[in-house]
């Protein structure tokens, strides 16, 4: 099992609530409403104010940020923080977005998901229930709230609005997809679920683990890596070998982690409570 250590760490003033990662730059939404930019080893860059108040949702991909807040829309960013759109609300607060190639995805607490292009409405489809987080491997999207994770078909270049639900499995956010798998939150949201990403399999859970002692607030993946974040103040490293999670290190940071963002197999950004920012590298 590797060992844990902290590489880098800032400190910030206001409490950091999300992250991004883009060109190897590592992006911190605040709960005042403005994202800070950092390099690899923590040294600040660009700032700016974002919304009036907390950030709900962050990320990054082809030199462009995307943030929502209590505003619901989402605000698209350069890297330097000059805006270069907002996209109007969905309907209620958006709590997750999600970027697949040149597509950005966002979902809100009424369930809505939309899909744009080149910042641009291309496909509206309603899932029924609050989207707490999402994942994408097309054409199936996986939606999580607190009981139960949605798994949606959606064709967006064939039908803007029609979808077909195709599976439903107990869990909860945070979720990803890592490759052929699904690593999701288990419903008790101290435990990790690692399924099959299939529809031949029906979407077969493989395993189910223990990662932490109290609730799960943060998921990650690289690779064929997991990295968790919770209450309890440790940020844990998992492989997946085969069909199983193993436990691959662990940090005891000392403060609930808010978020973690993994950039590469071993080395992972915290966000933690009493505003700290941390690199974490496995050794």
């Amino acid at each position: 099992m590797c060992a844990l250590k902290i590489q880098a760490e800032v400190k910030v003033d206001s409490e950091p609530c999300v992250m991004a990662w883009d060109n190897n730059t590592l992006f911190v939404g605040t709960e005042n409403g403005s994202i800070l930019s950092f390099d690899k080893n923590l040294s600040p860059g660009a700032s700016w104010s974002a919304h009036e108040m907390q950030l709900f949702a962050l990320t990054a991909a082809n030199g462009n940020l995307y943030s929502s807040s209590y505003d619901g829309g989402v605000r698209v960013w350069s890297s330097n923080g000059s805006k270069v759109a907002e996209l109007p609300s969905t309907g209620g607060d958006i709590g997750a977005l999600y970027v697949c190639e040149n597509q950005l995805i966002s979902g809100d607490e009424g369930g809505n998901v939309v899909i744009y292009e080149n910042n641009v409405e291309k496909a509206k489809y309603n899932v029924l229930e609050e989207v707490k987080d999402m994942a994408l491997k097309p054409p199936y999207l996986f939606t999580a709230r607190d009981l139960y994770v949605t798994v949606t078909e959606i064709k967006p270049d064939e039908s803007k609005t029609r979808f077909t639900t195709r599976h439903t499995m107990e869990g909860r956010a945070p979720l990803k997809v890592a490759g052929s798998r699904l690593v999701v939150t288990a419903r008790g949201g101290n435990s990790l679920q690692l399924h099959d990403a299939s529809i031949e399999t029906k979407f077969k859970k493989l395993h189910e683990i223990k990662v932490s002692d109290m609730i799960l607030t943060s998921l990650s993946v690289y690779g064929d890596h997991a990295w968790t974040g919770g209450w309890d103040g440790f940020v844990r490293r998992w492989k997946m070998s085969g069909d199983q999670l193993q436990l691959d290190g662990e940090i005891n940071i000392g403060a609930c982690v808010n978020v973690i963002i993994a950039t590469s197999a071993d080395t992972v950004y915290g966000a933690i409570t009493g505003g700290q920012i941390v690199c974490v590298k496995a050794m």
